[in-house]
């Protein structure tokens, strides 16, 4: 009788000690203990989500995964992406006092391996008891992120937020287009808002429903918080010939959150098999002239403007370019705006190892 007395006594105190000081860390040093002091907070930010020791809104520790951010649950409530479950509890869980029950909070252990790995990043996902109910999904909220810091033992205090609606967005995406190009395709997106966006992520798979891989190696820099509409593009130079890919654009919120759209699906071009320089097209030509060029390959291209004595008179482009084919207008105005003479000009492309100069003429 005197030892389940003694036991007794021992779980209160660690229950009154868990909910009373992060100290209980140092107790049990191989358990990771989640809480929230001050409550998450529900649909509107108005009331708390509810619970007791036994029951209550549904709480997950998560794994980011290898890419750092976090992705948002599927319409089942799955994590996706590269996001892992370490352990579930419930909102009320670990917390003695009944009158603080109904208040958001809650504090609970998980002993996952992963939870003692300095460096591992975790958040907590809260859901309001539409899923503990078994019915379907309505909303859900997530922390910010958490940095494992020792592998012995942890304790983190995530603090307060507020769930919101299943598939509610902190960007609102208008546009989503991709284009392909001889050796490479354009992406381009158009916001009409962003909340708290820090930027973008692009990331492609050869299947709808295959693994996603990030391929941009900086974050596009989004808007931030904007009412505005901001158009974006990115380019692909990373993709083979006559290939199907799919493409999704993942924003990333201040928080960590990343929210992805698509996915898109284009089908590549092959790369030109050679460069040119074809003749411009009206020839004579007055007030205006394309000049059409090839290339093969990715290069640093100048197409450049002389009269017939060698002299410079305009610089249509100096830039870098992929491989494909691609147009420039004059307008038969040199680079200070002035209208040219008439007469006989030249036009001269030079990229990697190819050069080439054709003949034209302007009429006034």
């Amino acid at each position: 009788m005197k030892i389940q007395k003694v036991t007794q006594i021992l779980l209160v105190m660690a229950v009154i000690i868990m909910s009373g000081s992060p100290a209980y860390a140092q107790l049990v040093p191989t358990q990771f203990i989640a809480y929230s002091s001050s409550g998450v907070l529900d649909l509107g930010g108005q009331e708390y989500l509810k619970g007791n020791p036994s029951s209550g809104d549904l709480v997950q520790i998560i794994w980011v995964g290898p890419n750092g951010m976090i992705d948002p649950a599927d319409s089942l409530g799955h994590t996706t992406v590269d996001d892992s479950l370490l352990g579930t509890s419930h909102i009320g869980y670990g917390i003695p006092n009944e009158s603080d029950w109904d208040s958001g909070k809650f504090s609970a252990y998980f002993s996952n391996a992963l939870l003692f790995v300095p460096g591992t990043k975790v958040f907590v996902r809260a859901w309001n008891d539409s899923v503990v109910n078994g019915q379907s999904v309505a909303y859900y909220g997530d922390s910010d992120l958490y940095e494992i810091k020792n592998s012995d033992s942890e304790v983190a205090d995530f603090g307060t937020w507020t769930v919101k609606e299943l598939g509610s967005l902190s960007v609102e995406m208008t546009a989503f287009s991709i284009t392909a190009r001889p050796g490479h395709v354009i992406l381009t997106w158009t916001t009409q808002s962003e909340t708290q966006n820090l930027g973008f992520h692009v990331f492609k798979s050869l299947t709808e429903k295959g693994e996603k891989k990030q391929v941009t190696t900086k974050m596009i820099p989004g808007a931030g918080n904007s009412e505005s509409k901001h158009s974006y593009q990115w380019e692909d130079p990373d993709v083979q010939e006559n290939i199907t890919y799919f493409y999704w654009v993942a924003d990333v919120s201040e928080n960590g959150m990343m929210q992805f759209h698509g996915p898109k699906k284009v089908e590549t071009m092959a790369a030109p098999k050679f460069y040119n320089l074809e003749q411009n097209y009206p020839n004579p030509f007055n007030p205006s002239t394309t000049i059409r060029y090839v290339l093969k390959d990715e290069g640093h291209v100048t197409l450049l403007i002389y009269n017939i004595r060698g002299q410079l008179v305009r610089q249509l482009v100096n830039t870098s370019k992929f491989a494909g084919e691609y147009s420039a207008v004059w307008d038969g105005r040199d680079d200070f705006g002035q209208v040219v003479t008439t007469g006989t000009y030249l036009y001269s492309i030079d990229v990697n190892d190819f050069k080439y100069t054709r003949k034209m003429a302007f009429m006034k």
